[in-house]
């Protein structure tokens, strides 16, 4: 597509710190998204998942109760070993599938058609469950963004919160995980929506730019589009000027 320089100067502003939050909370987001992703998904990329970063993550969660159970004990004087065995056992029964399930993505990736053959795109996030793609509400299909954004983490939190009102810690994570795994979706999405404004914006604003700027039609006329800037009196002045507002970057092969 044709570039119009005068929409991506003018136009085309961003908010650097929204972004800046949205791609910091994507990235912390990670970790909470593939606790859960791996029950979830099968099929994932292999740049997508890594079974080293999941054997990490079960390292750092297997510590955590005796972390905890250490600094209570430190500030309480009690012994917190009755509590590790009343309270982590799901805990650690979560991890142990956590695991093998991990083991079977890993598995999986192994057998899928290699990326250096054009086979398959190595960042893809898996193929979602037929268990939620056969899903239908007032007698049509579910969308994906409806099962990435709210049923599949939907199910994990009602899981979670359940376990929670049981007294059992892993309950809180699976809830925490779930509005993780939600939010970094919508985030996507969210990203995926301006992307493609973007590009829309960009298309009518080349179309409308001659009668924008040369023609001086208003936004009532341009679909919304409107110049802002001066304009040379000289009408073919302004026709041979907005012929540089287009950048045509179209690579030709030699």
């Amino acid at each position: 597509m044709k570039k119009n320089i005068y929409y991506r100067t003018v136009f085309m502003r961003t908010n650097a710190m929204k972004e800046l939050i949205l791609v910091f909370f994507l990235a912390i987001c990670s970790w909470p998204r593939l606790l859960l992703e791996v029950f979830l998904r099968k099929n994932m990329g292999e740049r997508y998942f890594s079974f080293s970063t999941a054997i990490i993550m079960s390292g750092l969660l297997a510590i955590f109760p005796l972390i905890y159970a250490g600094i209570m004990e430190r500030l309480t004087g009690q012994s917190y070993s009755v509590h590790l065995i009343g309270y982590y056992t799901t805990w650690y029964v979560f991890l142990a599938l956590f695991l093998y399930t991990c083991w079977e993505r890993w598995q999986e990736i192994q057998r899928l058609p290699s990326v250096f053959d054009f086979g398959r795109f190595s960042l893809s996030s898996g193929v979602i469950s037929s268990r939620f793609t056969s899903l239908k509400f007032k007698g049509k299909p579910v969308d994906v963004r409806t099962i990435e954004t709210v049923l599949e983490p939907g199910f994990f939190f009602i899981v979670g919160f359940v376990l929670w009102m049981a007294a059992q810690p892993i309950g809180l994570l699976l809830a925490v995980s779930a509005l993780c795994y939600s939010f970094s979706y919508v985030g996507a999405y969210h990203q995926g929506d301006h992307f493609i404004m973007d590009k829309i914006d960009e298309m009518i604003c080349n179309e409308e730019m001659v009668n924008s700027f040369v023609e001086g039609r208003d936004a009532s006329q341009t679909r919304g589009v409107s110049f802002y800037g001066r304009r040379p009196a000289d009408p073919e002045i302004r026709r041979k000027l907005v012929d540089n507002f287009i950048d045509d970057d179209t690579v030709e092969a030699l």
